[in-house]
């Protein structure tokens, strides 16, 4: 797990250097993106809740959940514009949303070790260089 937590902190890190204030924090914009933990069995969905507010794209780095699992994005209010199926996939509000709420659905396989996997959210703009970004922690049991 070490190793996974030390790249999800590079990630973040280098994230936050690219013109992001604290993770998870706001700034004068009032850009500011929240995430609640999750917690699965192996064979469930783990549901990460996101809040989001000044927010014109919301995107997820899977830096500390294997690649084989899959995340997909819920119930988002107001819905995105548009969605941009890149790696990070990215949800887009033009104009910028005024707040957000929604959730992103963790498919935990049947055969996932237990353990703790975070999953990083990021939101911006979109139109500067502005980002914040809040991690997860999704718990599979035992």
């Amino acid at each position: 797990m070490r190793t996974r937590r030390t790249m999800l902190a590079l990630s973040v890190g280098t994230l936050c250097l690219a013109g992001c204030s604290a993770p998870g924090g706001g700034s004068d914009s009032g850009l500011a993106v929240e995430t609640s933990d999750a917690t699965a069995a192996p064979g469930e969905t783990a549901t990460v809740e996101v809040q989001a507010s000044s927010v014109g794209v919301v995107t997820w780095q899977l830096a500390g959940i294997p690649e084989s699992w899959q995340v997909t994005h819920e119930g988002f209010e107001p819905e995105p514009t548009a969605v941009r199926e890149s790696y990070p996939p990215e949800l887009v509000w033009d104009p910028v949303a005024d707040s957000v709420t929604g959730s992103l659905a963790v498919a935990v396989p049947d055969d996932a070790s237990p353990g703790e996997y975070a999953l990083a959210v990021e939101a911006g703009t979109d139109a500067s260089d502005e980002r914040v970004v809040s991690e997860a922690t999704v718990t599979v049991e035992g």
